[in-house]
């Protein structure tokens, strides 16, 4: 199974490959491909002329402000609508030939559907700031919260039946609770195991700044060497530039700008570049000659 699986996985990406579209679309349009599309059924998705008032509604959403019952049974029949295309659409396009319309109707469906839910989450989210302000859980931010009430929001819109006729405040109340209780639990078991408080203090640390600063030194050791060595088989300008431009010699202190060491070779500042570059690549070959045969 897995090794079939693995197989679609390549065909699939195969075929994006040689569509002609944006890679953001090709990103999105792999998505939808690999899983199926779920959606919650109602017997008025199957109805074009019900399905068409609805889709030609335009439901203004205000932050903070409540929607009415009919403008959120449209938004959630506009949502399972655009998915119950969407999942036809992925059918034919996994069966049989592609064809540049059908993969530009599944896009413009997932923006659609894209649409609906960000205005049904857009008018809900008051429900999330106003349970976590209510909430008393202690020990957990009230970010935290927040966060995961968002989640579960996002979760319940996903899974909300609008035909059983009641509100989708109700459903998502349940949602976001259960969401701020699952985070308490989380974090007093995290306090259980570790109750001293942390202490951010303790956890600055140099190593890792140390360390690169020791492979940084390595690493100039390994060129000064090559340098010296003439190993790279630089010219005398190519030697130059590098030394000066990357501070080499042990009595210069700084390193100078591509016009600084132009002007005390009497070059332009762009041959000084391209200089710099070709001697860089020579150095490059050496060095990594030298780390794999020691």
């Amino acid at each position: 199974m897995k090794l079939q699986n693995n197989k679609k996985s390549a065909s699939l990406v195969r075929k994006l490959a040689r569509i002609d579209i944006p890679l953001s679309s090709k990103e999105t349009l792999e998505e939808l491909l690999a899983e199926p599309i779920a959606y919650i059924p109602d017997n008025r998705l199957r109805k074009p002329t019900v399905m068409k008032d609805v889709m030609n509604q335009d439901i203004k959403v205000v932050p903070g402000k409540a929607l009415s019952a009919e403008e959120e049974v449209s938004l959630f029949l506009k949502l399972n609508y655009c998915r119950y295309k969407m999942c036809q659409i992925r059918r034919k396009l996994l069966s049989s030939r592609w064809s540049k319309q059908l993969i530009n109707e599944l896009l413009s469906w997932y923006d659609c559907q894209q649409d609906s839910r960000s205005r049904i989450v857009t008018a809900n989210m008051g429900l999330v700031l106003a349970m976590a302000k209510r909430s008393d859980f202690p020990g957990v931010e009230f970010t935290d919260l927040v966060s995961e009430g968002s989640m579960a929001l996002l979760r319940a819109t996903d899974k909300f039946d609008c035909s059983r006729g009641f509100k989708f405040s109700t459903y998502a109340c349940r949602a976001i609770f259960k969401g701020f209780s699952r985070t308490a639990k989380m974090s007093y078991r995290y306090r259980t195991r570790f109750p001293a408080q942390l202490d951010y203090a303790f956890e600055k640390d140099n190593y890792l700044e140390n360390l690169r600063q020791e492979k940084h030194e390595e690493w100039v050791d390994e060129v000064r060497s090559i340098i010296s060595n003439n190993l790279a088989e630089l010219s005398n300008v190519e030697e130059s530039v590098v030394r000066m431009r990357f501070s080499l010699d042990e009595k210069s202190n700084s390193a100078l700008t591509l016009k600084e060491v132009g002007a005390r070779l009497g070059l332009t500042k762009e041959r000084i570049r391209q200089i710099q570059n070709k001697a860089l690549a020579k150095l490059r070959v050496v060095a990594q000659e030298r780390m794999v045969y020691g």
